[in-house]
């Protein structure tokens, strides 16, 4: 079984899959820092199903762009079960897996992120019905030039106050669709390498 950890934003995502086939989802607004919520609630779910963490055959987790002390404290996690268990990391993006929700959708998709301070993060996809490909590199945005600069396909958004015809409001976590899309591209990662995203410059 396979646990995915999603903190981007403001809700906790935990997921268990087995296979193709999700067990488990849970998800908690953020109502104090997830370093003091995450370990608990993957306590509390274990213990709930009466599963041993032994069960466990990788880990996957979201490395953002998004609140990066969010994204610190998920993969701070994921790290230390992949270590005590000896498994293997998956890693996902944000930008990807809110992509990858829409890929019924043929065609492009432009994806953006509420980044704090006016900005957003940006990126663009081409769907064709079955799966996802990234066709831009992140650029980090002011607000108000993305607001300016919308195209015609879909659009997908998080906490960001754009409304349109075309234009998707994504409320969920991606713990669950990112933890399918890092797995159907083998997307591991050295324990040791993974760091959050971080797109704005030092």
């Amino acid at each position: 079984m396979l646990i995915s950890i999603d903190t981007y934003s403001e809700n906790l995502g935990i997921s268990l899959i087995d296979g193709h086939k999700l067990v488990v989802k849970q998800v908690y607004h953020k109502l104090k820092p997830f370093s003091e919520l995450l370990m608990e609630k993957i306590d509390m779910i274990f213990n709930q199903l009466g599963y041993s963490p032994s069960i466990l055959y990788a880990v996957s987790v979201n490395k953002g762009p998004g609140s990066y002390t969010g994204l610190r404290v998920g993969i701070t996690v994921a790290k230390t079960i992949s270590y005590s268990l000896n498994i293997p990391i998956y890693v996902f993006s944000s930008l990807e897996a809110m992509a990858y929700k829409y890929r019924a959708h043929e065609g492009n998709i432009t994806v953006a992120i509420n980044a704090g301070k006016g900005e957003c993060y940006v990126a663009d996809f081409q769907s064709d019905i079955s799966d996802i490909t990234q066709i831009s590199e992140i650029r980090l945005m002011k607000i108000n030039e993305f607001k300016k600069e919308i195209p015609e396909n879909l659009v997908v958004v998080k906490n960001l106050d754009i409304h349109g015809d075309n234009i998707i409001h994504d409320i969920e976590d991606l713990s669950t669709e990112g933890a399918f899309l890092a797995l159907k591209h083998q997307q591991k990662e050295d324990p040791i390498r993974l760091e959050p995203v971080y797109i704005r410059p030092l």
